[in-house]
């Protein structure tokens, strides 16, 4: 109901307010991180996006073009390199996909995140629509834009709630991923609310309540999530398919291969965090707040 759910989130991990209250500093600290990775630059992609289209209606294509230029700047940052499908040294959305696609069975042969090819061939055909001045497809576009952006936010949800649940029971030395998969429920739970309130529910039920004290049974049990998520994309425009599968569950379908299912380890945690070096200001704002 916090139409500014993000920047509130943000400020109550920053000063330990609300949930963060019982947060230790590294809790808050990896918090922090993921929503300014991935909270905050979704927004901010999305709101890019749909300015392009009003944009484009009003007949301002430079600064159509201009606005959709900076939503691809949020998607993939400054640092992932001048090469076809960037380095492995970035911090946002795009380079959560490239990790993403690995434990999902969703990379392209480039080894490249499919989605993410996707969703650069749906901006380059943005821009081609907007130096037509097709406002039409455009919009059409930014729809379909706005659907692929959920994928690998969805998969982090799903893979940090595998995670956890190898936790509790204490099959990885890892320590989890409460935060990350805590912030990553949250930005996409308005979409899946309003795609099927019961779904949200459940996927808040074991990522969110509870959080920073999440215990078990309830914080270990990642097939709700992910039925949970199967059931409310066919009520989205996203496309299951591009979600793939991790340790042999199938997210279209729910169905499992008994012989992947958990073969997930602490070596994919370490994996997952290791996308996300720390960022020289926003995290170290964070480690000098949090002292």
């Amino acid at each position: 109901d916090d139409d500014d759910y993000a920047d509130s989130i943000l400020v109550d991990a920053f000063i330990g307010n609300g949930v963060f209250e019982n947060a230790n500093a590294d809790e808050r600290r990896r918090a922090i991180a993921f929503i300014l990775r991935y909270m905050v630059t979704h927004m901010s992609i999305q709101e890019k996006i749909h300015t392009a289209v009003e944009y484009c209606k009003s007949n301002d294509f430079d600064n159509a073009a201009s606005a959709l230029d900076s939503a691809v700047a949020y998607l993939i940052g400054s640092i992932e390199g001048e090469e076809d499908g960037g380095s492995y040294d970035g911090n946002l959305i795009y380079m959560l996909a490239k990790r993403m696609c690995v434990h999902f069975g969703t990379c392209a042969a480039t080894n490249n995140a499919q989605v993410n090819e996707h969703i650069i061939s749906l901006f380059y055909a943005g821009q081609g629509e907007v130096e037509a001045g097709a406002c039409g497809s455009l919009s059409k576009t930014v729809n379909k834009i706005d659907a692929a952006l959920l994928v690998p936010l969805i998969q982090g949800v799903i893979f940090a709630s595998l995670e956890n649940e190898l936790y509790f029971e204490a099959r990885t030395t890892s320590e989890g991923l409460f935060p990350e998969g805590y912030v990553l429920s949250q930005s996409i739970l308005p979409i899946i609310n309003d795609a099927l309130p019961s779904a949200a529910k459940d996927i808040q039920s074991v990522m969110v309540d509870g959080f920073p004290n999440q215990t078990s049974p309830a914080a270990a049990n990642h097939m709700k999530v992910i039925l949970a998520i199967r059931d409310a994309l066919r009520y989205t425009a996203v496309d299951c398919d591009q979600v793939g599968s991790i340790a042999g569950v199938n997210v279209c379908t729910g169905a499992f291969d008994a012989s992947e299912v958990r073969k997930s380890t602490s070596r994919s945690a370490s994996l997952f965090l290791s996308a996300f070096p720390t960022l020289a200001a926003t995290t170290a704002l964070a480690l000098v707040i949090l002292r």
